[in-house]
């Protein structure tokens, strides 16, 4: 027999022993190795927001300039602008800047890319995974914004139109894709995500942000509701709205950008609401003051009321209070929280506040010779945590004292993540079981021992009725002798709690 045949071969390691050596382990990949399935999904995330976005842009700008009569030569200049318009970038034509610009596309773009991002989520991500996600969806949108900015600079001698500075357009597209990527495996991942996180999430932190979560939402379409009510209540101004507007191709534009601003409107009538003011450059409107100003002509802004200020405008801050109350309810109802430590309130309050200073930093800029258009932010946060806060705390001592506490909608959501669990033991991989495979494949490879056994006795029926009782030394191999042992029982004397004798 060959030694290359042999049963046991000799190694460099077992010095001539005939001892077999086992080998090194294999390394596992690194975090920069990817399968080729999980490079495809998260190019898929890079790029198919990106070139959704961007054919959508080239189609739109061909339309109006078609439309319009423009000629097609700053076609790509027109393009490169409307990209970094819809992330918030600001741009100057001539020597006028625009930084208040419309959040319906951003909210789209933020939209389609958290969707991908949440299709892309693993079912037990990691944090590596997790990481690379991430990437992927910043990737696309900051190549596409480099390529913009390079294509307004080289057109900046041909046309009017500058952008801004690149730090500022990386850090708009930066911040917006971030908070799509965190939103997008939120959604799918939450324990996983929290997972991250050095210490550990209290019950009441989670009860407040999902509260916030409600609370923006019903603050946001009271707001709604009062510009459509402000929009019929000021109906006759429609007119003096479209007054620059030549033909029916500039109707359907001003109407086109005014359904596109209808966000910030939303946004600047829930700080109205809150008794902030709303800037218009030198000019002001808020409950308990008109200032006059100068205000762009546009139908979005038709809902703006004129002064003087009605002594009934102080009436609407019941909205945001009534708001904070209903949240301050439903968390006096499912946490655990005692009126003296409101903690699920403050959270709630607090979140709901920081949400409105993004969407109001957001829906707010400059406007060319106008000024500073948006909600003054210092009086948004002051007024805000104040109803929230204060709102919410009245309704959590409300609930607690005359309603039933119910058990939270949301708490069977921690379940549906797989995280949760602690033994892995439970879970098969897919390539190790398939449903659709034959079960009694599975049930053969495992083998149970025969519990059964075989007892060689006799039956006896015949019983004597006396009991023989022999005692046998214990490891003795003769038999017991027959004798008879006579045996005392002496009852030991218990206290005199205990009465039960003793045997």
């Amino acid at each position: 027999m060959s030694s290359r045949n042999a049963l046991v071969r000799r190694t460099s390691g077992s010095r001539g022993t005939g001892e077999t050596v086992a080998s090194p382990p294999e390394h596992e990949p690194g975090w920069w190795s990817l399968s080729p399935e999980r490079a495809r999904t998260l190019l898929l995330v890079a790029a198919r927001p990106t070139i959704t976005a961007l054919a959508t842009t080239v189609l739109l700008v061909l339309v109006v300039m078609l439309t319009t009569g423009t000629d097609l030569t700053s076609a790509p200049a027109a393009v490169a602008a409307t990209w970094l318009a819809a992330h918030q970038v600001p741009l100057t034509v001539g020597r006028t800047t625009l930084g208040l610009l419309p959040l319906v596309p951003t909210a789209v773009l933020v939209w389609l890319a958290a969707r991908e991002c949440a299709r892309a989520v693993p079912n037990r991500p990691t944090p590596v995974e997790l990481g690379w996600l991430t990437g992927a969806v910043l990737a696309g949108p900051l190549l596409m914004t480099a390529v913009c900015l390079a294509v307004t600079g080289d057109a900046a001698g041909v046309t009017p139109l500058e952008s801004a500075g690149p730090i500022a357009a990386f850090g708009w597209v930066f911040v917006l894709y971030l908070l799509a990527a965190a939103a997008g495996i939120a959604g799918r991942a939450w324990g996983s995500l929290c997972a991250l996180v050095p210490v550990e999430i209290p019950e009441w932190a989670v009860l407040g942000a999902r509260a916030a979560r409600r609370t923006v939402l019903r603050m946001l379409g009271c707001a709604a509701l009062a510009t459509v009510i402000s929009f019929f209540a000021h109906l006759g101004r429609l007119d003096g709205a479209f007054q620059q507007a030549h033909n029916v191709t500039d109707v359907l534009g001003m109407t086109l950008l005014s359904l596109l601003y209808l966000p910030n409107v939303v946004i600047g009538a829930a700080g109205i609401l809150s008794g902030a003011a709303v800037l218009f450059g030198a000019g002001s409107v808020g409950l308990f003051g008109v200032t006059g100003g100068h205000m762009p002509v546009l139908p979005a802004l038709i809902p703006v009321p004129e002064g003087p200020a009605s002594p009934w405008w102080a009436a609407l801050l019941l909205v945001p209070l009534a708001v904070g109350v209903l949240g301050g309810i439903e968390l006096g109802r499912t946490s655990d929280d005692r009126p003296g430590a409101p903690w699920a309130t403050l959270t709630c309050a607090a979140l709901s506040t920081l949400t409105f200073l993004v969407l109001a930093i957001l829906g707010s800029g400059q406007l060319g010779a106008i000024g500073w258009v948006g909600v003054d932010l210092l009086m948004l946060v002051v007024l805000m945590v104040t109803w929230f806060g204060f709102g919410g705390f009245v309704g959590m001592v409300f609930a607690r004292r005359f309603l039933a506490p119910t058990a939270p909608a949301e708490e069977y959501d921690e379940y549906d993540d797989a995280d949760d669990y602690e033994d892995d033991d439970y879970y098969y991989d897919d390539d190790e079981y398939d449903d659709e495979d034959d079960p009694d494949e599975y049930a053969d490879a495992v083998e149970y021992d025969d519990p059964a056994v075989e007892v060689d006795g006799e039956l006896v029926e015949d019983f004597d009725d006396d009991v023989e009782v022999s005692i046998a030394a214990p490891g003795s191999t003769d038999e017991p002798a027959d004798d008879i042992v006579d045996v005392e029982v002496v009852e030991s004397d218990l206290p005199d709690e205990d009465k039960t004798p003793g045997r």
